[in-house]
């Protein structure tokens, strides 16, 4: 580590060099060693002799940062998604670098642990459920949003555990979390231009998938049947497809999350962000799964 901080340090005192032919090859070895660069990088910035030097020092750390929620993203993916919190919290990473994992840990944790004391082996799936709408949309407030998919913070799991107001597919995030922490086998259903949850049971036999019922976080939890989804469907001129209906695995979820703030990004000029999600998203699909959990 104390060869890396020194070589770190040279190469830093590189960086100004005005000949290209240089400092390329300097930046591509300073993102190649990665987050231990960042701190010393950060110190320099601070004596920077002038903006294009601290310009040339933002871009570096950014590039670093961004390979390292690359590589993060990748491993998550690579355990087929597990804890699907870690997933968003990533894709937020994008915005926020220094976001903390701590931080939704703690809010997701109280969450979980408010509604464990209301629930036990003798209520139904259905009053299970019941349970958690009352506390996360009742008691906590957890509401959607009116400003729409082309707000790109909306799509941050870290501003809604803030705000308490997301998109379908962010409160479902939150939804599904804290199900699968009290044990509950509740899924995402990547429906178009909409994104649900079902609660799953294999031995329902009265659905050729198990689905005992849908949620919609969206209208504070609402329950539907398969005729009702279907019917939305085609109030929506959808075709109706039988993977509309069914669950699907954590890495899909997050997908859903990444193309909604792609989508947000363009709408908003913001090409460059959009460029560096639809990295992510490549990621994702290269692994994608469409198993659940």
């Amino acid at each position: 580590m104390t060869n890396n901080m020194h070589e770190i340090q040279a190469l830093v005192k590189l960086l100004d060099d005005p000949d290209h032919t240089v400092q390329l090859p300097v930046i591509d070895r300073l993102i190649e060693l990665g987050q231990p660069a960042v701190r010393i990088l950060e110190h320099t910035w601070e004596s920077a002799p002038d903006q294009y030097f601290q310009s040339t020092i933002e871009n570096v750390i950014m590039k670093i940062q961004q390979e390292g929620i690359k590589k993060e993203l990748k491993d998550w993916a690579d355990c087929r998604g597990d804890q699907l919190i870690f997933g968003a919290y990533l894709i937020a990473r994008s915005q926020y670098p220094d976001l903390e994992f701590d931080e939704i840990e703690r809010k997701v944790a109280a969450l979980r642990n408010e509604i464990w004391l209301e629930l036990n082996d003798q209520l139904t799936a259905m009053e299970k459920v019941r349970v958690i709408n009352h506390f996360l949309f009742t008691v906590h407030k957890f509401n959607r949003s009116i400003r729409g998919v082309l707000s790109p913070q909306l799509f941050f799991v870290n501003h809604l555990l803030d705000t308490h107001k997301g998109l379908p597919v962010t409160l479902s995030v939150i939804y599904a979390e804290v199900a699968s922490r009290l044990e509950l086998p509740v899924y995402g259903v990547d429906l178009p231009h909409n994104f649900l949850l079902c609660y799953r049971d294999p031995a329902y036999l009265d659905d050729p998938d198990g689905i005992m019922f849908y949620i919609n976080p969206f209208t504070q939890g609402s329950v539907m049947g398969r005729k009702e989804v279907e019917y939305y469907l085609s109030q929506q001129k959808i075709e109706t497809r039988t993977e509309y209906l069914r669950p699907v695995s954590n890495i899909t979820t997050i997908s859903r999350l990444a193309e909604g703030l792609r989508f947000a990004y363009s709408a908003s000029g913001m090409e460059e962000k959009a460029g560096f999600i639809e990295e992510l998203l490549g990621i994702l699909k290269h692994t994608r799964q469409d198993q659940i959990p």
